[in-house]
């Protein structure tokens, strides 16, 4: 295909309709994106549709030029139109939740849809024409020996946005796509969400479908309701039953003598996405392995005859939380809840706990998720001091201990037994704007120490119960086997350990991973 072709010479109106619609075109695609994005990301999305109108009027060959124009202006038409739809309808970003509902649509549902929402059809008819007409109006503005730039201006642009996603996962963090990072900076941008919806019904089938065939046996407990909590972005260093001055765990240290308590507990990974899944299933930090997703404490629950359930104020959906919802959702009862505070989880709690027969129930909370004084009520703000920052996250930290004493008083007269582990902790940094934030690359021990701890209602018979302070460095990746043998389940051809015994044979170089996935020895870090 050539570039080069003779001057063309074109009377002033046919110049000015090329500018108008020129400037229409880019004038939509900047007013649609600015609605959400931040400026960087709106400039970034224009300048790409701009070297791609360029380089298409710069094709002498009309046919190649139409067919490329359909290929790539088409999706741009279809990207504004979803954005404005959702604005328009939702006054919201095009987000996660309407790709995926567009996936899971049914050729009826769909064929309903876009009967109610003709305006919307019309409106991507309409923006499509204008793209392609602005592509194939008659005056060239560039000049025969440069005709070739725009294409190679928008060959490098691509390339920078491939490089700078590159050095964002390796120097800070791998959890999302390169190919989404590049999608971003795009003005087809709501492509990331239905790559991403995509991508997590993928992992969320997979960890439905390829369940192990688990060989167990049985033990009994003593035991008839396991409550599995996982606390989000706690620290020890911020909590009272571990040495903190502060009174921010008043319920714990009341039921200490019922506890078996974790002193040196380490998370596989300063982030969630990455430590709850180490957590709960067999995949480790050093062979990691997520075809191992599907060997996980739910399902093998489920195999031992367990009533499983799983109420989080946590997301749902997204490269953050993709493979934990697929693990909640081979409970027999799950639910998300969106607003609200943890303590809403208690009634859905309180309703399993009515059910008959044995159960596990996961509640995955918020905890002091930054920012940290959206995590509670204003009335549990009762620790006052001369730092914002420590008080928002200090009061986080006294509610999700409020809440714990809440769950023990509603046990504390049954045949029941909370295991307790924080995904990760958070460095504290007083320069920085947000005080407490995530460890990511390279973390300190103060963003991989969480609390851990097993609680025994008063019913469990002492000989099932191990209480007091364990000592030994032990990781959380461990959570999976240490759950197994709580729940009293052993794997036929491994020895059958208790509780008790596995821990008291507990050695392990504890390593973790940082969000690039560099691996790091626990005795190392500082």
């Amino acid at each position: 295909m050539s570039t080069l072709f003779s001057q063309k010479l074109v009377s002033t109106p046919a110049r000015f309709t090329t500018l108008v619609s020129v400037f229409i075109s880019l004038l939509i695609v900047i007013g649609v994106n600015i609605l959400n994005a931040k400026y960087n990301a709106v400039i970034n999305r224009t300048l790409v549709f701009l070297l791609i109108v360029l380089t298409l009027k710069c094709i002498n060959n009309k046919f190649i030029r139409n067919v490329l124009a359909a290929v790539l202006l088409i999706p741009v038409a279809a990207d504004v139109t979803l954005q404005l739809y959702a604005w328009n309808n939702f006054n919201s970003s095009f987000s996660y939740g309407f790709a995926l509902s567009v996936l899971n649509t049914t050729p009826g549902e769909a064929s309903s849809m876009l009967g109610l929402y003709w305006r919307d059809c019309l409106t991507f008819v309409a923006i499509s024409a204008l793209f392609i007409f602005t592509a194939n109006t008659g005056w060239w503005p560039i000049a025969p020996r440069f005709r070739r730039w725009p294409g190679i201006a928008l060959v490098l642009t691509l390339l920078a946005f491939f490089g700078q996603a590159l050095q964002h996962q390796l120097r800070k963090s791998s959890v999302e796509s390169l190919t989404q990072r590049v999608v971003q900076a795009t003005p087809v941008s709501t492509a990331k969400v239905f790559m991403q919806a995509i991508e997590d019904n993928a992992v969320v089938a997979n960890i439905g479908n390829n369940i192990p065939n688990y060989k167990i046996t049985l033990t009994d407990t003593g035991i008839d309701n396991y409550v599995l909590i996982v606390g989000e972005s706690e620290r020890t260093a911020n909590m009272s039953i571990y040495g903190y001055p502060r009174d921010t765990t008043p319920e714990l240290i009341k039921q200490k003598p019922q506890l078996l308590l974790f002193r040196n507990a380490v998370t596989p990974a300063p982030v969630t996405i990455m430590a709850v899944p180490l957590a709960l299933t067999a995949d480790t930090v050093s062979g990691r392995d997520p075809h191992k997703y599907s060997d996980n404490v739910i399902n093998i629950a489920n195999k031992a005859g367990y009533d499983t359930y799983w109420f989080s104020r946590q997301g749902k959906g997204g490269a953050h939380n993709n493979v934990i919802t697929g693990i909640a959702m081979n409970t027999k009862e799950h639910q998300w809840l969106d607003g609200g505070y943890d303590e809403d989880l208690l009634p859905l709690l309180n309703a399993a706990l009515k059910k008959p027969g044995k159960k596990v129930i996961v509640l995955h909370l918020y905890g002091s998720h930054e920012p940290a004084c959206r995590r509670f009520p204003a009335n549990q703000a009762v620790l006052h001091g001369d730092n914002e920052a420590d008080d928002c996250y200090d009061n986080s930290v006294r509610y999700t201990d409020t809440l714990m004493g809440n769950i023990f008083r509603t046990l504390e007269n049954s045949r029941s037994s909370v295991m307790y582990f924080s995904d990760h902790g958070l460095v504290r940094d007083p320069q920085r704007s947000v005080v407490y934030s995530h460890g990511n690359v390279n973390p300190p021990r103060e963003a991989l120490h969480i609390p851990m701890f097993i609680w025994y209602g008063q019913q469990v018979d002492s000989k099932n119960k191990m209480t007091g302070d364990y000592d030994k460095p032990w990781s959380a990746d461990d959570v999976n086997t240490l759950a197994e043998l709580w729940l009293g389940i052993h794997r036929q051809g491994e020895p059958v350990n208790s509780v008790q015994s596995w821990l008291a044979g507990y050695d392990k170089n504890v390593t973790v991973l940082d969000t690039t996935g560099k691996s790091y020895e626990w005795r190392n870090i500082r």
